[in-house]
């Protein structure tokens, strides 16, 4: 989620100003200024605003509440419509480990096939590829392209352990929990589901999250122990190849990352059956961990 506050244009462009010569009346100067924006969330979300933001010459400042320490998650799709975002910023996913989307296959709760289908023909029909990435190389590599000196326009400030507790969207102030308020021109809200930006929104209202009644447990093996086990060899043995599993309430979706040398795992089943926290319970959020 990423919500703008106070409503703006959206393409934020830089402010200008013009300054008057006294002794003639006239305009002396033009005078453009870059806009301060604040993110609230440092995700992929907040982080692709920043990275678009600071090339347009503005200044960023990014607050997330994580402490930046040892990163976990499992692996993403990045469709052709997001990957054409990536692409107009500089950032090809080939090159930090996306492997390419090639085929679907569909099996039923035994394991025998109900389908197959070859994407090579269907995709030629996007205008970027389709890519399966691991979350965590897309994160850091977004991360770095935003803060990093090198590049087009200034590095954004990116701060860590800041807890939004409170937002100002009359006066574009972020309060972070200890009381540290910290000010700009606009406010984007980045924080997720449990969002403290979009129930300040002009004109908008809270959103309480509710349940689907689905949890999903997620992680990582090596896909070479998968193609070395007759068991299990089907299901990794193509490059690029998604497969799910399907029963009548949940389902078992196996797809590879990093070259194509990882194989992610998303099990999705009902929330009752889950051992997860309660408030992660709540809201069927995945629990990541990563096997080699």
């Amino acid at each position: 989620m990423v919500a703008a506050l106070p409503l703006i244009d959206p393409i934020l462009k830089p402010t200008a100003s013009t300054h008057t010569d006294g002794a003639t009346n006239g305009i002396h100067e033009l005078e453009v200024k870059p806009l301060h924006v604040v993110i609230v969330g440092a995700g992929i979300g907040g982080l692709v605003a920043a990275i678009a933001l600071r090339r347009e010459g503005h200044n960023v400042t990014i607050l997330e509440q994580w402490d930046g320490g040892n990163e976990t998650g499992a692996a993403i799709h990045l469709a052709p419509n997001a990957n054409g975002i990536l692409r107009r910023l500089g950032l090809f996913a080939e090159s930090f480990g996306a492997n390419a989307m090639n085929s679907l296959s569909e099996y039923s709760v035994d394991g025998s096939q109900i389908r197959f289908v070859d994407l090579t023909e269907p995709n030629k029909r996007w205008q970027h590829p389709w890519q399966l990435v691991h979350r965590v190389h897309l994160h850091r590599k977004l991360s770095q392209t935003a803060t990093q000196n090198e590049g087009k326009g200034k590095p954004a400030n990116l701060r860590y352990s800041c807890k939004v507790v409170d937002v100002d969207s009359d006066s574009a102030t972020v309060i972070l929990q200890g009381g540290e308020q910290i000010h700009g021109d606009v406010v984007l809200g980045a924080d997720g589901v449990y969002s403290n930006c979009r129930k300040k929104v002009k004109g908008g209202k809270d959103v309480t999250p509710f349940s689907s009644g689905k949890s999903a447990f997620r992680f990582l093996i090596s896909r070479q122990a998968a193609v070395d086990d007759e068991r299990t060899k089907k299901f990794a043995v193509r490059d690029g190849d998604l497969s799910i599993l399907m029963d009548n309430d949940r389902k078992i979706v196996i797809y590879p990352c990093q070259d194509n040398t990882l194989l992610n795992f998303v099990c999705i089943h009902p929330d009752s059956e889950t051992s997860a926290p309660d408030d992660s319970k709540l809201l069927g959020l995945s629990q990541d961990m990563t096997i080699f």
